[in-house]
């Protein structure tokens, strides 16, 4: 497939160093942007390139992501998308995004958003990231569009540490599914530490694929990397695939204290299988399920809970907007701010110790224990 790039003469123009110094960094969780690049990386993956509109310079940690609320069809949409550029080239943020089949947000990215329009992100966030997780030599393993918090770690290691030991594993369908294909093959090529290898599982018959075939088994991946147990492994892709490589590494007896993965909940999906296996699973009545209230303080509102309930669950069915990705307590994008009140949180793996010192949850996974207050 041919790459192709859209994009006008819309950039910011810098006439001293001057300037460059005198930028502000990117602080503010609400950035309004500009899309000034779209490029087409495959058949059903988009790159959009954005600046900010009041200038700024977009520094957080490669792996992290942002939220993007849309309105499609008059119904309010909000989804996590992982920042796949680098901070060390601060002045573009670029969010590569496939076409999910029967998906409602990223078919109407790729349909509208062009250069020159204009979003709003929030963020960015996230825990899976090269910068809270320490290491020395990496195993960087992504499957599909699970490339985008890989491509922004490897991208930021060549520009700040070429002398990084990186090892990167790359499944895709078919050739034509390779994305970032050219730059993977240019870092490959100008960097004697960054070692890339891209394993199809569907090669086409036409396409002459002479590297190798097949999905990921522990015989394969300890073949491409003999020296896997001194590595730490960032791993992202479909949560099977992740599940397998799981599985591969304990096979293998790999230390899985040094293995970290992401994994989003795009719209819901998790919460809608859940819904629909309740409906189908006897309902064991409840012995006690007390009714509390949500005070948001910000927005003058309250809100009634039961202790059943998941708290941003309900904020969402009360059409409070909330940034929310993994849903599993994992990443901290749902974090928010509980000024009083008892609550219970099931995983708040996605919490600093910063965050609970100042008295943050996770509003994925806690349940509402007596009359609680939200800096909401």
């Amino acid at each position: 497939m041919t790459l192709t790039i859209q994009r006008k003469p819309v950039f910011m123009s810098f006439k001293s160093i001057e300037q460059l110094i005198e930028i502000p960094a990117w602080t503010t969780k609400k950035t309004p942007v500009k899309c000034v690049g779209v490029i087409q990386e495959t058949l059903d993956v988009k790159t959009f390139q954005f600046e900010a509109i009041e200038t700024q310079r977009f520094l957080f940690k490669p792996g992290q992501f942002v939220g993007i609320l849309v309105e499609v069809d008059g119904e309010r949409h909000n989804r996590s998308y992982t920042i796949a550029s680098s901070p060390s080239r601060p002045h573009l943020l670029q969010l590569t995004i496939k076409k999910e089949d029967g998906g409602v947000v990223s078919p109407w990215l790729h349909q509208n958003i062009s250069v020159g329009s204009t979003i709003e992100l929030r963020g960015p966030a996230g825990r899976f990231n090269n910068m809270d997780i320490e290491s020395d030599k990496v195993l960087l393993i992504s499957a599909g569009s699970g490339i985008t918090p890989m491509m922004s770690m490897a991208r930021f290691w060549n520009d700040t540490n070429p002398s990084k030991d990186v090892k990167f594993l790359n499944w895709v369908r078919s050739v034509q599914d390779i994305i970032f294909r050219r730059e993977l093959a240019l870092l490959d090529a100008n960097n004697e530490q960054f070692d890339l290898e891209v394993i199809c599982t569907q090669p086409g018959l036409a396409e002459n694929w002479l590297g190798r075939r097949g999905r990921v088994n522990a015989t394969t991946l300890q073949d491409m990397a003999p020296d896997l147990k001194d590595r730490v492994v960032f791993c992202c892709g479909p949560e099977g695939f992740m599940q397998q490589v799981k599985e591969c590494l304990q096979q293998l007896g790999f230390d899985m204290a040094n293995y970290h993965d992401e994994s989003f909940d795009p719209g819901g999906k998790k919460k809608a299988k859940l819904a629909e296996l309740a409906k189908s699973t006897p309902q064991i009545p409840q012995v006690k399920d007390a009714t509390h209230v949500i005070t948001l303080t910000q927005s003058n509102r309250q809100i009634d809970i039961k202790e059943s309930e998941l708290l941003l669950e309900k904020l969402e069915a009360e059409g409070v907007l909330m940034e929310s990705a993994c849903r599993a307590g994992n990443c901290g994008a749902c974090r928010v701010h509980k000024e009083s009140g008892a609550t219970k949180t099931q995983n708040e793996t996605g919490l600093m110790d910063s965050d609970k010192a100042n008295g943050d949850i996770l509003t994925c996974t806690t349940k509402v224990l007596s009359n609680i207050s939200l800096d909401l």
